[in-house]
Order: structure tokens, then C-alpha cells, then sequence
């Protein structure tokens, strides 16, 4: 019998704060300038040089990946009063328009992501095509031995066309030609990627003689939008080397899905076999060796859960077999049938596992593009995050629930 289990948060208070987390913080550091600036004539300068102290405290706190949630909770908190009493001959009006509001904002978003809800952007492939990462479609004459293509017949649409792309199916255009001869060196330098408002990446090209090209995408996406005929390698690195009217690159890029992830469904039941679940990658030692930086932390993935404790799992592609039986939940079935883009399940290593308590078996919908627990194991109860939900962007491909 399932017994209820009201959410740990004595738990989440031991651990460090996430990634999220520290962001909420830094949003809160920057509601304390504004406060400081709107009322910098009503604080005496002791109370300046106090705030100033509790500010340093609490960004020393962020900055240490190590720090418990709770302390940081009690800075904040610490911080937060010192700044509502600083105030000479204060009324509650004359904070609650500024470091209140602020912080509550802050604190009320920091329990809607920790408990109820959170957005995420699928980046890759792995879901595909029950979800979408972000894809490129290339021309043939760009690229021919890209997985994808631009229809044969494409042509960068006129603006009105290429808004109702950006809005209906998240899709950007990108053609990109040379004016001068010149060239590219494609390191670190001249081809790279950027994050913006958290959220959006994009890739930016710079060329020797200083002109800039950009495009939505991670760089490995937009990299297979560029003329391959025009590759060359100088040195042990790859080069461009262009001509006034050469195309350098043309196709589109397709947004990721961007979704809704329920994180408070699973306080009120276990997660079931056959869901698309989200989880962190905290404590999955292969992932984490991989990280390019181990200071970047855990990871957020997508996969379909796909075993639960206590089952025998085997892959006999196309089929998952749970417990010797052929797996009957709707969406592993979907997957299995091997119709449409679907392919069914491919096998890796001994193709047989049986989990124990507190574990469970994650595996992408698109098998042989998918980096899962075929690779790296279980996922453990503590990590998950919640359950896919719904589908909010962009509206042309996958909107709706998510199933």
C-alpha cells in the first residue's frame, strides 16, 4: 500500500542550494542596490556600512557551491531585516514598496520552482520525436550528409513569413553570406555559443576581418548549417576560407520544446513507469565525470521512465520486455511499434537489469540517439524532479500535454 509522504523539506534544506537557486539569490542582491539607491538619503552610514557587510556574507554565501540551503535562507533572511530597519523614522510604506515586495517575489518564485512548478528547453535529440530539441536543417547543397534537410526547393522567406515561423514553430532563418573575401578560424575564439536571459543560446561566427554572423542554437546545431564544401584545416584547425558572394551557411533552426514540468505530482505518488520525467544528474557518477567543468553541478535531462523498483528490464529491439513481458504502457509501446520516426528500442551492454529500491530505469524515445541508463545506470528517487506536463512553445509541433 502507498503511503502518503509530505514533501522533505528538512531534506531540502541540508542540501546546497541549486543552480536556480543562487539565481533567485543574485535577483535578491540586486532588489538590495535598488533599495539602497531609492533610499540612500534615509540611511545613516553605520547602518550603509552594516548592509554592505550582510551583502558581502551573502554573496560569499552564493558563490560557494557548498553552502547549505538553510544558511543561505538565514543570510537572505539576516539581510533582508537589516535593510527594513535601516531606514531613519521608517513607515511600513516606506519599505514595503521596495525590499519587501522584492523579496517576497523572490521567495514565492523560489517555492513555486522548488515545489509545484518549472520551465525547462529541451537542447537535444534524445526524446525526439515524442519532444523536439533544437534541430537544424541545413540545405543539401550546405551540407549533404546532414541527417536532416531544408526542403529542395528552399528560399530564405520574406519578413512576414519569417515572424509566422518564429511564433508558430520557434524557427529562425539563417543565411549567411560573405561581402569580402576573408576568413573564419572555427576555434573557441571565432565560433561560440552564448546563453541569454537564461534561457536562449545562441552561436556566434566572427570572422578575421572583424564581421559578426549569429544564429538561434547551440554551436554544434549550427554548425551543420555551414558549407562544408568551404572547410579546410590549417594547422590542426578547421578554417573557412570565403569569397565575396560565397554562402558560408543557409537553412533554418527549429526551437526546442519548451514545457512545463509538474514538480508536485510526485509528492503524492510514486512516479510510474511508462511517464516522461525530469531529473538532475547529481550523484550519477558517469555524467558528472563527463561535464567539461565540474563546477557546473548537476544537470536537468528528459527521458521516458521506462522501469520502475523492483522490475526486470531487457531490451530485444525493437521491445522493451518488464518482467518478461513485452512493456504495455501507451508511450513505450509508441516506441517499440517502430511506425512513424519511432525506431524502436536498440540494445547496449547485456541488455538486462533489475532495479532495486529507490531506483528507476530512464530511457530517451529516440534509442539510438540517446545517452540513458544503458550508459550510465540508474536514476535514484532523490533526483527526480517531476513529471513532463505540457508543452507551451512553440505551438506548430508537440503543444499540448505531454504523454
Amino acid at each position: 500500500m502507498f503511503i502518503f509522504k509530505k514533501p522533505k523539506a528538512e531534506e531540502l534544506a541540508e542540501r546546497p542550494l541549486t543552480r536556480s537557486g543562487r539565481k533567485e539569490g543574485f535577483a535578491l542582491m540586486k532588489g538590495v542596490k535598488k533599495f539602497l539607491r531609492y533610499n540612500d538619503d534615509l540611511i545613516p552610514d553605520e547602518k550603509k556600512e552594516e548592509i554592505a557587510r550582510k551583502q558581502s556574507e551573502f554573496l560569499e554565501g552564493l558563490q560557494d557551491t557548498s553552502r547549505k540551503r538553510k544558511e543561505l535562507e538565514a543570510l537572505a533572511g539576516d539581510l533582508t531585516e537589516t535593510c527594513k530597519k535601516s531606514v531613519r523614522d521608517y513607515q511600513p510604506s516606506a519599505w514595503k514598496e521596495n525590499i519587501e515586495v522584492i523579496f517576497v517575489a523572490v521567495v514565492i518564485a523560489m517555492g513555486i520552482r522548488a515545489y509545484f512548478i518549472q520551465q525547462f528547453k529541451i537542447p537535444t535529440g534524445s526524446m525526439q520525436p515524442t519532444l523536439n530539441g533544437i534541430i537544424a536543417y541545413p540545405t543539401k547543397e550546405m551540407n549533404p550528409d546532414a541527417e536532416r534537410h531544408a526542403p529542395d526547393d528552399y528560399k530564405k522567406p520574406g519578413l512576414p513569413g519569417r515572424v509566422l515561423d518564429q511564433v508558430w514553430y520557434g524557427r529562425s532563418h539563417v543565411e549567411w553570406i560573405a561581402n569580402e573575401d576573408d576568413a573564419i578560424i572555427l576555434d573557441n575564439d571565432h565560433f561560440f555559443g552564448k546563453t541569454h536571459f537564461l534561457f536562449f543560446t545562441r552561436t556566434y561566427l566572427k570572422t578575421q576581418k572583424g564581421r559578426t554572423f549569429s544564429a538561434p542554437g547551440t554551436d554544434s546545431r549550427v554548425m551543420s548549417l555551414i558549407n562544408t564544401g568551404l572547410l579546410s584545416y590549417r594547422g590542426g584547425s578547421r578554417v573557412i576560407q570565403v569569397k565575396a558572394g560565397d554562402v558560408i551557411a543557409r537553412g533554418f533552426v527549429d526551437t526546442g520544446d519548451q514545457l512545463v514540468v509538474n514538480k508536485f505530482v510526485y509528492h503524492w505518488r510514486k512516479p510510474q513507469r511508462g511517464e516522461v520525467f525530469v531529473f538532475d544528474t547529481q550523484n550519477i557518477g558517469f555524467i558528472q565525470s563527463r561535464l567539461d567543468d565540474p563546477r557546473q553541478g548537476s544537470q536537468h535531462y528528459i527521458k521516458r521512465l521506462c522501469g520502475v523498483p523492483g522490475d526486470t528490464l531487457k531490451i530485444e529491439p525493437p521491445m522493451l520486455l518488464v518482467n518478461g513481458e513485452p512493456a504495455k504502457e501507451a508511450g513505450i509501446r509508441r516506441v517499440m511499434s517502430g511506425e512513424g520516426y519511432y525506431t524502436g528500442y536498440t540494445l547496449q551492454g547485456s541488455g538486462q537489469v533489475s532495479l532495486p529500491e529507490k531506483a528507476y530505469w530512464a530511457l530517451g524515445d529516440n534509442s539510438g540517439n540517446s545517452s540513458d541508463s544503458r550508459n550510465w545506470g540508474v536514476v535514484p528517487e532523490a533526483n527526480i524532479v517531476g513529471r513532463a506536463a505540457f508543452v507551451y512553445y512553440p505551438f506548430g509541433h508537440h503543444f499540448g500535454k505531454v504523454d
